[in-house]
């Protein structure tokens, strides 16, 4: 049985964790055979290749600013990683190794601090831009900031964009609003939490639409929530969806798996 952990930052564990390898050593022992590292920002790109050339195959890259990363010089920031985009990908896409297979993490944030949120949005702009540009998807950080982000994407949304709502957090009626645009699910560690509305949201959405993911070392999952979260916890997610949708784990792993080769071309 195998699983795609399609959000993690296992190129900076957590205290405690050991080193990136022996984190991606024990996805593989867990059957979570490829895993997509979220980039942030400039300084997560040389960690993230070096743990993509040790596992290719396994590990891919995406690349794009955060939107908590977005300060007053965003403009130069964005400047570099897009030539760092297009020196991956060049203008003729090609599947695989040594390309990255998304923009992200990228979005809008306006849970801690709203000081930036104009140049927030100008940097979500231009991101979607790029992923037009190169036919790769986005990886969407969206926290308290929907509407602000939905609009933007309802705007760029010409066929041509797609993409995921990383760690969704939304509401029934705004999932509802993310389908409409075409784009997916990630789905991870809260959907196991006490209480949490997740559950009953992705009853309502088709399965066709759904990847798991951890954010690791975020956010794990119980029975290990408030600990150091990793990729080996993505079969204790699908097991909660599997649950939450009347499947079998094997067709809630086939059809993640495939939905995640499918979105990011692996």
């Amino acid at each position: 049985m195998n699983w795609i952990d399609t959000h993690t930052h296992t190129y900076d564990p957590a205290p405690g964790q050991g080193s990136a390898a022996e984190c991606v050593e024990r996805a593989l022992a867990a059957g979570v055979c490829k895993q997509i590292q979220g980039g942030v920002d400039l300084a997560s790109i040389k960690p993230i290749w070096e743990l993509c050339e040790r596992y290719p195959g396994v590990v891919y890259p995406t690349i794009g600013l955060h939107p908590t990363e977005v300060k007053e010089d965003y403009a130069q920031v964005l400047e570099k990683i897009y030539a760092e985009l297009a020196s991956k990908n060049p203008s003729s896409p090609q599947q695989g190794r040594g390309r990255y297979v998304a923009v992200g993490e990228i979005g809008m944030d306006l849970y801690w601090d709203k000081t930036f949120v104009r140049e927030q949005e100008e940097a979500l702009r231009l991101q979607l831009g790029w992923a037009k540009e190169f036919r790769i998807p986005v990886v969407l950080h969206v926290r308290n900031a929907f509407e602000e982000c939905w609009h933007i994407l309802k705007q760029a949304q010409d066929g041509s964009l797609r993409g995921v709502f990383h760690c969704y957090s939304g509401s029934l009626e705004q999932a509802r609003r993310v389908l409409e645009l075409g784009f997916h699910f990630g789905i991870g560690g809260v959907l196991t939490f006490k209480n949490a509305k997740l559950p009953e949201i992705v009853k309502s959405v088709p399965l066709d639409s759904l990847v798991l993911e951890t954010d690791s070392p975020y956010l794990a999952p119980v029975p290990y929530r408030g600990k150091p979260n990793e990729s080996a916890y993505v079969p204790l997610v699908g097991e909660k969806l599997a649950g939450c949708l009347g499947l079998s784990l094997q067709q809630v792993a086939e059809a993640t798996t495939a939905n995640a080769k499918a979105l990011f071309g692996l």
